[in-house]
C-alpha cells in the first residue's frame, strides 16, 4: 500500500479524462447558448420588420405585424401589438418616449415571446426550452417640405432680365408673361433630379449622389425644362425656359446641385429613384441657379432710363445666405427651419428737380435679414378617417431702409454696416447743396403659427404673415420722413421742401416696382413671409427603440 501511494504513474490520464469531460460540458452549454443568442437575434429582426411595416401602414397595424411575423416563422408565438404615440424629444427619457394607446397614434411597439429548444444543457439540469422575449418599436417617419419666399406675383420684366442676366453672365429678354409662367408653375423636385441624372450620365446614381454632384447652368436649366415638360399646364413655362436656354452663351459656371435641391432629412433614407418628391417653383429654381452661378460677387446694374419717371437708375446688390427650400424634413431636426436670403441693396436714381434746379439724386439703401419658417408638427393619415395637417411657425425678417450717403463698396457680403446717419446729397449746385436723411425699420414680431390642412397642401395654398404697421409704399414712407437741410443748415425755404417732396412722391411707385422686383427674384418680401407646404411623405417608418 505504501508503494501504491507513492506511485504517480497514470495520473495524467485521469486528469485529462476529468478535464476533457468538463471542457466538453462547457462546449455543449456554449453551443446551446449560441443557438439561443442566434434565435434571439433572428426574433429581434423579425419584430423590427413587423414594427416598421405596421408603422408605415395607414391602418391595420395589428394585422400587418402578425402577418409579417407569421411569414417569418413565428405564427405560433405569443405576439403583442401596441399602437401608440412616439415623441422624438431629446429632453424626454428614452423609456418614456413611447406611450401605448396615446394620441396622436404615430408608432407601433411589437412584442414577441417564444422558446428555443436546447439539447446538451439538459444534462446539467437546465430546462429543455429557453424562453426569449424581444420588442421592437417603430415610428412613422413623417416628412414635410416647406418653402418661404415671395409667392406668386407679377415681375417687372426689365429689372428682372437685367438682374438675372447679370447673375448668369448673359442678356435676357423674357417678357412679363414669361416670368408669370415661371412663377405660377411647380415641378416635382425628384423628376428634376431624374432629368439631371441623364444629363450628367449618372442614371444609376441615387438622389443623394446627385445632390452631391455639380452641374453647369446649362445642364440644370435643361433638366428643369424636361421636368416642366412632364407637368400639366406648363406649356408657357417650358417656352420661357427654352428662351432662357437660348440666351445662355455657353454651359455656364458649375453649381453644386445641393444649392438648388435639398433632400433635407429624407436624404438619410436614400429615397429610391422614381419616388414622389416635394414640389419646387420654377422661378425659385431659376433664381437659385443664378445665385449659385454668381457666387458671392457683387452685382452692379445700370438700368439707365428704362424705369418710367426716372432719368437713371443703378442697382448695387450683394447676396449673403441664399433662400433655402427645405426638402423633406422632420419636426425638431436642424433642417426643420428654412430661411429666405440675406441681401444688401443700394438703389441710386436721378430725376428732374423742381424750380429748374437740375436733377435730384436719391440713394435708397436696403438691408434685409432672414425671414424664417419652422416645421412644428405633421399629422399623417393613420386611418381612413384621418387627414394630413401641418403646422408651421413663420416669422418675417428684419429690414432696414434708409436714404443716406452710402458708398457702393459697402454693399458687400461680410462688410460692416454702413453709417446711415450721413446725409445724402440730393441736389448739388455750385452755391446750393440740398441734403436729406431718412430711415425706416421693419421690425420682426414673434413667430406666428400657420396651419395647413390637407386641402391647403393639395392645392399648394400660400399663407402670409406680416409685421404690424407696415405701410403700403416702402419708399413712400421714407420720402415722407425725409429730413432736409440746405448747405448744412436745417433751414429749408417754404417752397422748396413741399415741391421736392411732391417730385419724390411722384416716382415712389416706380421705385417700389424696382425694389419689389429685385427682392422677389431673390425670394424676399420686406415685412412679409409667404409660406407654402410643398408636400408630405408619410409612407416611411424608422426604428426608434
Amino acid at each position: 500500500m505504501r508503494d501504491l501511494r507513492s506511485d504517480r504513474g497514470g495520473s495524467v490520464a485521469v486528469l485529462v479524462a476529468l478535464g476533457a469531460t468538463a471542457l466538453m460540458g462547457a462546449a455543449a452549454v456554449g453551443i446551446d447558448l449560441g443557438m439561443v443568442m442566434q434565435a434571439k437575434r433572428k426574433a429581434q429582426g423579425a419584430v423590427d420588420i413587423a414594427a416598421m411595416l405596421a408603422a408605415a401602414g395607414a391602418g391595420g397595424a395589428d394585422a400587418l405585424a402578425r402577418r409579417s411575423l407569421a411569414d417569418n416563422g413565428y405564427a405560433a408565438a405569443a405576439v403583442t401589438v401596441s399602437p401608440g404615440s412616439y415623441v422624438g424629444d431629446a429632453k424626454v427619457a428614452p423609456a418614456g418616449r413611447f406611450q401605448a394607446g396615446a394620441s396622436p397614434a404615430n408608432a407601433v411597439r411589437v412584442g414577441l415571446k417564444t422558446g428555443v429548444p436546447v439539447h446538451f444543457a439538459q444534462v446539467l439540469g437546465l430546462p429543455k426550452t429557453v424562453p426569449i422575449q424581444v420588442t421592437g418599436t417603430a415610428a412613422s417617419a413623417r416628412f414635410a417640405a416647406l418653402s418661404i419666399g415671395s409667392g406668386v406675383a407679377a415681375l417687372d420684366g426689365g429689372v428682372a432680365n437685367a438682374l438675372l442676366g447679370a447673375m448668369l453672365g448673359t442678356k435676357l429678354s423674357l417678357s412679363v408673361l414669361d416670368y408669370n409662367a415661371l412663377l405660377s408653375t411647380q415641378v416635382d423636385a425628384f423628376r428634376f433630379l431624374d432629368a439631371l441624372a441623364v444629363g450628367l450620365n449618372l442614371q444609376a446614381a441615387n438622389y443623394a449622389d446627385l445632390v452631391a454632384a455639380k452641374a453647369s447652368v446649362g445642364q440644370l436649366t435643361a433638366a428643369l425644362k424636361v421636368a416642366a415638360q412632364g407637368t400639366s399646364g406648363a406649356g408657357a413655362a417650358v417656352t420661357a425656359l427654352a428662351k432662357l436656354m437660348a440666351a445662355l452663351p455657353n454651359a455656364g459656371a458649375l453649381v453644386p446641385v445641393a444649392q438648388v435641391v435639398d433632400l433635407g432629412d429624407a436624404g438619410a433614407l436614400s429615397p429610391a429613384r422614381g419616388a414622389a418628391g416635394p414640389l419646387v417653383g420654377l422661378m425659385d429654381v431659376v433664381a437659385d441657379i443664378a445665385a449659385g452661378a454668381n457666387g458671392q460677387n457683387q452685382i452692379a446694374l445700370d438700368l439707365g432710363a428704362t424705369v418710367p419717371g426716372l432719368l437713371g437708375t443703378r442697382l448695387t446688390l450683394a447676396i449673403g445666405e441664399r433662400r433655402q427650400n427645405s426638402g423633406y424634413v422632420q419636426p425638431g431636426t436642424a433642417n426643420a427651419t428654412v430661411h429666405t436670403a440675406q441681401v444688401r441693396l443700394l438703389i441710386e436714381t436721378t430725376l428732374t428737380a423742381p424750380l429748374g434746379l437740375g436733377t435730384v439724386t436719391l440713394p435708397i439703401y436696403v438691408e434685409a435679414a432672414q425671414a424664417s419658417a419652422t416645421l412644428r408638427t405633421i399629422a399623417c393619415p393613420w386611418t381612413a378617417a384621418t387627414r394630413r395637417q401641418v403646422t408651421v411657425d413663420a416669422q418675417p425678417g428684419l429690414a432696414t431702409l434708409a436714404i443716406a450717403n452710402v458708398s457702393r463698396s459697402s454693399i458687400a457680403v461680410g462688410a460692416p454696416t454702413p453709417d446711415l446717419t450721413r446725409p445724402a446729397n440730393l441736389i448739388a449746385l455750385p452755391l446750393l447743396t440740398v441734403q436729406g436723411t431718412a430711415r425706416a425699420t421693419i421690425a420682426s414680431p414673434t413667430p406666428q403659427t400657420l396651419t395647413f390642412s390637407d386641402d391647403d397642401i393639395t392645392r399648394q395654398i400660400t399663407k402670409t404673415v406680416s409685421t404690424t404697421g407696415l405701410t403700403q409704399s416702402l419708399t413712400g414712407s421714407l420720402v415722407q420722413g425725409l429730413s432736409l437741410s440746405i448747405n448744412g443748415l436745417m433751414i429749408v425755404p417754404p417752397l422748396l421742401g413741399p415741391l421736392l417732396s411732391t417730385a419724390l412722391m411722384a416716382v415712389t411707385p416706380a421705385l417700389d416696382g424696382v425694389l419689389d422686383t429685385t427682392l422677389r427674384i431673390l425670394g424676399l418680401r420686406l415685412g412679409y413671409a409667404d409660406v407654402t407646404v410643398d408636400g408630405t411623405m408619410c409612407n416611411q417608418a424608422v426604428l426608434v427603440q
